[in-house]
């Protein structure tokens, strides 16, 4: 895996695909934030109802765990970004209330151009961290 990473050229990556992936991925752990909190909040009353529901209705936490651990290696991609593009990521995708980039740019002090070029170094970042590039295939 990490030789096929290595071996992967700049011009190889779609960078638009690339960041879409990244962004969908942000727009999963907004949800789970979100509404995963609702979901365990308003489940606790109903836990002996569980054990009385056939096994079939009990998979449907795994899309809740995957999300979960999605959540925890977004939050561990996060903390080795800069100051910054973890200030920016967060507040533009994680936020409970979006923010849009022409009004993010100017919140965190800086121009339209030097935002866009941080947030895009932000998400290659990411999308390295979190094996979310996607290559360019040929045809």
């Amino acid at each position: 895996m990490l030789e096929q990473i290595l071996h992967i050229e700049q011009d190889q990556i779609d960078k638009r695909a690339t960041r879409k992936r990244v962004e969908s991925l942000l727009e999963t752990v907004r949800l789970h934030q979100t509404l995963g909190r609702v979901r365990r909040d308003g489940g606790m009353h109903n836990v002996s109802k569980v054990a009385e529901m056939p096994a079939e209705y009990i998979v449907a936490s795994a899309p809740e765990e995957q999300a979960a651990l999605l959540q925890a290696e977004v939050e561990q991609a996060l903390s080795r970004l800069d100051e910054q593009e973890e200030a920016i990521i967060r507040r533009r995708y994680l936020q409970k209330e979006k923010v849009l980039d022409y009004l993010l740019c100017y919140e965190v002090n800086m121009s339209e151009r030097t935002y866009r070029r941080v947030k895009a170094r932000a998400m290659e970042k990411l999308a390295y961290m979190l094996r979310a590039e996607v290559v360019r295939t040929l045809g």
